[in-house]
Formats: structure tokens, C-alpha cells, sequence
């Protein structure tokens, strides 16, 4: 088995040896910023969501199986760990913020198209916090995330034509939000 797979990885974390969690931590935190991030919108909020999530899969350690992908149980207990936090309404009040890890300004872009594409991701931030969070969570793991149908369903605990039907209809409701976001 590769030294640097994130199943090996976890099966030296759950032997004892708790530095390797620190690889995982620096492969996965940018993804699971960005996963976070799109379903509260805050850079704060986010950035603690993950270090709460690295803290649990410290803490659950023993229920890592190996059975599928690292990332299925990584993501799972990332999406118990912010549905707990949702519950607690802790995380109700989202941001405004426009910190990304990729929100650098880009030299190649003017003004102008700099300003319009603010405009979008703004809109599409607004929009996304007007559906349900089984469709926005779905939207952020398919969209932004880049995971297959299939892989949110094991995540998710659902059908993957539950998951297809989350995201279509989520899509749906986001067209139509933002049609009527640009017409205010």
C-alpha cells in the first residue's frame, strides 16, 4: 500500500500515530474550506468548521472502517459535524464575506469584467442560501466540490437519484432565485 494514501494514512492515525493526521489535515483543508464555505458563506465560520471536523475525525477515529474512499467518511463526518452546528444555530447568521482561498485578484482581468464576475458570485451566494440545505449541501458536493453523484449518495446516506434529484431541483430553484435577484 502507498505510504501517502489517505487510507494508510488513517490506518496509522487509528494505530496511535496521530502526526499523520497532520498530512491529511494539509490535503484535504483547502477542499473542506470550500466545502464549508459554500454552505455558510463565512471564511471564519468555515476555517473553525474545519479545524472542528480534523478534531473529530481525531476523536472518531475508531470508526474509520477502510471500506470505500477515505474521503466518503472524511465528508461524512464533515456533514454531521456541520449539521450539529447548524442545529445549534450557531451557524444560521452567514456571512457576507468575500474570502476565498482562489479570491486573489487576477492581473489578466480588467476592471470591469473583475466587477461582473463579483456580481455573479454574489448573486450566486445570495441564491444558494434560499434553498433547502440538503440541496445547497448537495449543489456544493457535485458543483464545487467536484464529486460524483455517487460518491454524495454514500456520503449522504441516500440514493444516488435522491442526490440527482436534490441537485436538479436545487439548480432549478437557483435559476429562478437569481432570475429574480437581477430583476430587483
Amino acid at each position: 500500500m502507498d505510504v501517502l494514501q489517505d487510507k494508510y494514512l488513517m490506518k496509522k492515525v487509528q494505530d496511535g500515530d496521530l502526526s499523520k493526521m497532520s498530512l491529511l489535515y494539509e490535503r484535504h483543508k483547502r477542499d473542506l474550506f470550500g466545502y464549508f464555505y459554500g454552505l455558510t458563506n463565512d471564511a471564519d465560520k468555515s476555517e473553525d468548521l474545519v479545524q472542528n471536523l480534523f478534531y473529530r475525525l481525531l476523536k472518531y477515529r475508531h470508526t474509520y472502517r477502510g471500506d470505500g474512499k477515505f474521503v466518503y467518511w472524511m465528508y461524512s463526518v464533515a456533514q454531521n459535524t456541520w449539521r450539529d452546528q447548524f442545529r445549534k444555530k450557531k451557524l444560521i447568521d452567514y456571512g457576507s464575506d468575500a474570502y476565498t482561498y482562489d479570491s486573489l485578484p487576477n492581473k489578466e482581468k480588467n476592471a470591469e469584467e473583475l466587477l461582473l464576475a463579483t456580481e455573479r458570485k454574489n448573486l450566486l451566494k445570495e441564491a444558494l442560501q434560499q434553498i433547502s440545505p440538503e440541496k445547497r449541501e448537495a449543489i456544493v458536493l457535485s458543483r464545487f466540490q467536484g464529486l460524483k453523484y455517487q460518491e454524495i449518495a454514500k456520503i449522504s446516506n441516500v440514493s444516488e437519484n435522491a442526490i440527482k434529484a436534490r441537485v436538479h431541483r436545487g439548480l432549478m430553484e437557483l435559476k429562478e432565485i437569481i432570475l429574480k435577484l437581477e430583476n430587483q
